[in-house]
């Protein structure tokens, strides 16, 4: 290469400022001695030793000040397990404080694509909750559907969520209406799944995202690829459920999640459980035998081709007895 003149002269005299602080030599030792003092009669190996020295002691004195720290603010030596194994004790939940309020939760659903998942998260939040369920066919479904799908309850007041299903023809998935005066709205089954998990537990993504962040991963797996997804993309996500449950017993954890309940659901609903694979079938099989699965699945009975009630531009609804 060819050579060209300094842009620089290594003589010039560089006058430091004396408006600004000075701090210490990061590279001398604490008690303001050079690491390299000494040095200079020393080989290169005693004078690496040397310095090791030096930045072991300095080491030794960041964990007397970490262990003061622990002891004064009474922390644990080591973080969470949050990896989903089975050692892993999972949080009761503390469900969201209501106020005194009634919540109103309106879910609009295609009878010919059912969010099995729906029935599952109501016996969840019947466990914390007090809960009425009721169902309703909209004008736009041109078929009979059972709307004796929830035990039937006494007046608003009793209750602290009312869950109403519509069965209606919906291009987009099932919807969730939190709010319905201020049309405050959920798409898509796994994004219900999530909103009512939260009611559940509101603290669960703070005491262990880890956690979450799978969960949330494998619903997202299901809403893309499953239920949304074609015939190749499907076979994909039941791969790599398989893989993952030849780890675990549940998708994520030592028990069942929102993530086991969204995935049968999606199972059942594109109608995919006569060709599982192997770990994915005995997964399937243990979901099935599940009490609040089982009655999930007897609450949804397929809905009876009949005739058009629509009638015109107008909502009909039919009210639960």
């Amino acid at each position: 290469m060819y050579k060209v003149k300094p842009f620089y002269d290594a003589d010039v005299a560089i006058s430091t400022p004396t408006n600004m602080y000075k701090i210490q030599n990061l590279h001398q030792a604490e008690k303001g001695v050079s690491i390299m003092d000494d040095m200079g009669d020393l080989d290169p190996v005693a004078a690496l030793e040397r310095r090791q020295e030096v930045i072991l002691q300095r080491l030794r004195g960041l964990e007397t000040v970490l262990q003061g720290l622990k002891d004064t603010y009474k922390t644990s030596a080591m973080p969470p397990n949050s990896s989903g194994s089975k050692s892993v004790k999972r949080s009761t939940g503390k469900p969201v404080d209501l106020g005194d309020g009634v919540l109103d939760l309106v879910i609009s659903a295609d009878p010919d694509q059912v969010p099995y998942s729906i029935f599952v998260m109501f016996q969840l939040l019947q466990e914390k909750f007090r809960v009425r369920g009721s169902t309703h066919v909209h004008s736009s479904v041109t078929s009979k559907c059972a709307t004796n799908l929830f035990p039937s309850g006494d007046g608003r007041s009793d209750y602290q969520i009312i869950l109403t299903l519509i069965w209606k023809k919906v291009p987009n998935g099932p919807e969730l209406m939190v709010n319905p005066s201020k049309q405050s709205a959920i798409q898509g089954e796994v994004n219900i799944v999530r909103y009512i998990r939260r009611l559940l537990d509101s603290t669960a993504e703070a005491e262990d995202p880890a956690t979450m962040a799978t969960c949330d991963e494998v619903l997202d797996l299901v809403q893309l690829r499953i239920i949304d997804g074609n015939n190749k993309e499907r076979d994909s996500a039941l791969r790599t459920l398989n893989s993952r449950l030849g780890r675990t017993s549940w998708l994520v954890g030592d028990s069942v999640s929102s993530a086991d309940i969204a995935a049968w659901s999606g199972i059942n609903q594109c109608k995919l459980s006569a060709d599982l694979p192997g770990n994915v079938k005995k997964w399937f099989k243990a979901c099935d035998n599940n009490i609040m699965f089982q009655a999930a699945r007897r609450s949804t009975p397929d809905c009876v081709i009949g005739q058009s009630v629509d009638a015109g531009n107008t909502l009909i609804l039919t009210q639960v007895k």
